[in-house]
């Protein structure tokens, strides 16, 4: 993968930066580009891995395209972006921002505590890592508790039931559905606008339906929410929300 913060990608390396996804659903060889993931390259199941450096070098065109686009969203980000331990925190989709307070203590543990707009975290706060996994902790706390209601309405309104939910941090995706019917919800959601979440939501439920994403699906998404496409749209470039905070590995 290649990390945003170092330059852009060089095709003439034999080993290229880019990470890999094998998607169960994928039934063709994909890229994807972003500034929180990088190139990825979205695989089906039991594709040769070793035609992979030759697909992007045919695509190279395409790369450099969106390689060149994601170095301009860098240059409009905050200047804490890629802090683990940031100084506020914007949850689009429920138009609440929070202003972090750090208090160095003794204790080993970072502790948080949430009242008024304001994230106090004490302990350890010198360990960025530490401020990371305490603030990725709430956040998948807050997920639970808003956007399984939130799910649980749209699933009301639309009439498509489905059997639980599940919040993850997923990496690739904002949410799926099994063919159990259960559906995961990526906390990250929490960023995003409302009617991007609320679009995520109806796209899943639509799968409790139809498994796959073909014309019936669509015309299913459309019946439930006729401007669908602009949301679609719009979902390529949500991660531009997503603080890197949120999505980083942090020490467990």
């Amino acid at each position: 993968m290649i990390d945003p913060r170092q330059g852009t990608l060089n095709f003439d390396d034999p080993a290229l930066n880019y990470s890999v996804v094998e998607h169960p659903r994928a039934r063709n060889i994909s890229l994807k580009y972003s500034l929180a993931q990088g190139l990825q390259v979205v695989i089906p199941r039991g594709y040769d891995r070793r035609q992979i450096p030759k697909m992007i070098m045919e695509n190279r065109e395409w790369v450099e395209k969106h390689q060149a686009k994601v170095l301009q969203q860098k240059q409009r980000l905050p200047a804490d972006y890629f802090s683990l331990a940031p100084q506020r925190i914007e949850l689009r989709a429920l138009d609440q921002t929070f202003v972090n307070t750090y208090q160095a203590t003794a204790h080993k543990h970072i502790k948080l505590h949430e009242q008024h707009g304001e994230l106090l975290l004490r302990g350890r706060v010198d360990d960025e890592q530490q401020c990371a996994k305490a603030l990725q902790r709430w956040l998948r706390d807050k997920a639970r508790a808003q956007l399984i209601p939130l799910l649980r309405r749209t699933s009301r309104e639309l009439g498509l039931p489905y059997e639980k939910t599940i919040i993850r941090g997923q990496k690739t995706c904002w949410g799926s559905c099994s063919s159990k019917k259960v559906i995961s919800l990526n906390y990250k959601l929490l960023f995003l606008p409302p009617g991007q979440v609320h679009y995520l939501m109806v796209h899943e439920l639509c799968h409790t339906r139809h498994f796959n994403h073909g014309k019936r699906f669509w015309s299913l998404v459309e019946r439930k929410m006729p401007d669908y496409l602009c949301h679609e749209q719009a979902m390529q470039e949500a991660w531009q929300y997503v603080p890197h905070w949120a999505d980083a590995h942090v020490v467990k």
